[in-house]
């Protein structure tokens, strides 16, 4: 009995160890599924954090790591300084091409200028004609437009700026221009009415027009891009509605005079009451652009005035000549205004066109600068690098050295 009792414990101690094994070795295929999944997991956490997360313009994907790091990058490259230099010369480029636009416009305002002028020619010549045959006839009583008054009580002011900057000096100079002219009326008791041809000085009333009286018609026109006698037409029906009235006494107009590409002179020109001798300006002349060796340069010819139109004696006339005369001064008028607005969108161009160069030029030596800077940063990173790299190597070669 008691060696049955034996067995039997036996046979149960070896039932109990085969059972813990099946189950020790039935989890351990359940652990090394955890394992993987856990690594999986960290895997994809890691590379999630290392995805970009923002598309630079200029340089690609950039991730958040390298956003909140310094802006100097890693191997000595200054990345702030390096978006700057790219920056600036794209800045000079862009100023570049606002530089040959305006030079193309220049030549389609000489253009425009050359076109005109037949027109301009023979109706002076015509009206002319008719000052010396209808001469001590009492012309100006007849003619309001040629009428002068005994004295200047009211005047109009008509001041040519741009609608736009960036074009150096050329609204400022008009505006102080018109300045001086507004304190010299105001000196003899004359509050003149200002209309406006371009946005920039009437934005000046408030500014550069502060400290002086006049009164602002309200009356403002664009300045065109392209000249035409529309435009001229436009200005030319208000400021002789306003002389005709009776509102002024005289009308004088505020422009650049186109001197050379580099220089334009604020003018004043009184253009109402016209003169009946003195029809013609006596400092008419042209202007003509050409390159020389790849340079832009201005060739200006002095314009002979018109002879008078011989009219012969025996010509008789469907309407009286003062009518005819009457009908002809306003379209002499409108010829000197539209003179006036290609003299002013030639100057203005000319500035542009100088303002655009000093600033390439600037923007190429501030890049030039830039990059001198850069380059220095960038070699002394490298002679860091290999000074550090030499001082370990000779430490490792030190160190090797038996005592």
């Amino acid at each position: 009995s008691s060696h049955f009792g034996s067995s039997e414990f036996w046979w149960k101690s070896r039932t109990a160890a085969m059972m813990v094994a099946m189950g020790t070795s039935s989890r351990r295929p359940k652990l090394k599924v955890g394992l993987l999944v856990s690594l999986g997991v960290v895997f994809i956490l890691r590379c999630l954090h290392d995805v970009p997360s923002a598309v630079g313009f200029v340089t690609g994907p950039t991730s958040r790591k390298d956003r909140q790091t310094s802006t100097v990058a890693r191997n000595g490259v200054d990345k702030a300084l390096k978006e700057r230099i790219v920056s600036v010369q794209k800045t000079g480029k862009l100023t570049d091409a606002m530089r040959l636009v305006a030079a193309a416009k220049v030549r389609r305002a000489q253009d425009g200028v050359i076109k005109s002028r037949p027109f301009s020619d023979e109706l002076t010549s015509m009206i002319k004609g008719l000052v010396k045959k209808l001469k001590g006839s009492g012309l100006e009583a007849e003619l309001p437009m040629l009428r002068v008054p005994e004295k200047v009580k009211s005047v109009a002011i008509v001041l040519f700026t741009g609608d736009r900057g960036l074009c150096g000096g050329y609204n400022s100079f008009n505006i102080k221009k018109a300045k001086f002219r507004i304190e010299a009326l105001n000196k003899e008791g004359i509050k003149p009415k200002l209309i406006w041809v371009g946005k920039k000085g009437r934005l000046a009333q408030k500014t550069k027009l502060q400290g002086v009286d006049f009164e602002d018609t309200g009356k403002q026109f664009k300045m065109p891009d392209t000249i035409t006698s529309t435009g001229a037409n436009e200005i030319g029906e208000e400021v002789r509605s306003l002389f005709l009235s009776g509102e002024v006494d005289k009308v004088e107009v505020i422009y650049a005079k186109f001197v050379n590409l580099l220089t334009s002179e604020s003018q004043i020109r009184s253009v109402l009451p016209l003169s009946a001798t003195g029809i013609e300006d006596p400092e008419d002349e042209t202007f003509k652009m050409t390159s020389e060796d790849g340079k832009l340069k201005v060739e200006k010819e002095k314009r002979k005035s018109p002879k008078a139109k011989e009219i012969e004696s025996d010509v008789i006339f469907d309407q009286p000549p003062e009518t005819i005369l009457n009908s002809m001064l306003p379209l002499y008028l409108n010829s000197q205004l539209l003179s006036i607005l290609f003299e002013s969108s030639a100057s203005e161009l000319s500035a542009r066109m100088n303002a655009m160069k000093a600033a390439t030029d600037n923007a190429q030596e501030v890049a030039k600068a830039l990059t001198s800077v850069y380059n220095k940063k960038r070699q002394a990173a490298i002679t860091q690098e290999i000074s550090e790299i030499s001082v370990g190597a000779l430490a490792l070669e030190d160190a090797s050295r038996p005592e």
